[in-house]
């Protein structure tokens, strides 16, 4: 009888933790489509989750049980990304001297942009 109690709690909790968890990727969906945003819904829904456990609307104890198999298993869901990696390396390797010059300057360019702006902002400071 323990074991059944223990059985049915944790099975509620995780359904309880599942259930926020597809609440807040319901609810974005509806926004994008309802105002036709060109937005992602899962990281919309990532971004309501967020400000719903800053805000502490909803606890971390409560996503918790339907997050931990998730973060345990994450490696999976990379193999379809790697797979079409696979799949297009034809492009990577028409065009990799392009490529290697993007990953290059993007991240200098944010870099040196941040810079100016911090440097202009401890001007002002001053």
């Amino acid at each position: 009888m323990k074991n059944t109690k223990t059985y049915l709690v944790a099975w509620f909790k995780f359904s309880a933790s599942l259930m926020l968890l597809i609440g807040c990727l319901f609810v974005s969906k509806l926004t994008t489509s309802y105002f036709q945003i060109a937005f992602p819904s899962a990281l919309l829904a990532m971004l309501i989750m967020f400000v719903l456990l800053i805000m502490d609307v909803v606890k971390e104890s409560w996503i918790a049980p339907a997050c931990q198999p998730i973060l345990k298993y994450m490696a999976l869901f990379f193999i379809p990304a790697g797979v079409g990696l696979i799949e297009h390396v034809d492009i990577f390797i028409n065009y990799w001297s392009l490529l290697f010059l993007v990953l290059l300057l993007v991240p200098l360019a944010g870099l040196i942009l941040v810079a100016l702006i911090a440097n202009l902002r401890s001007g002002h400071a001053r």
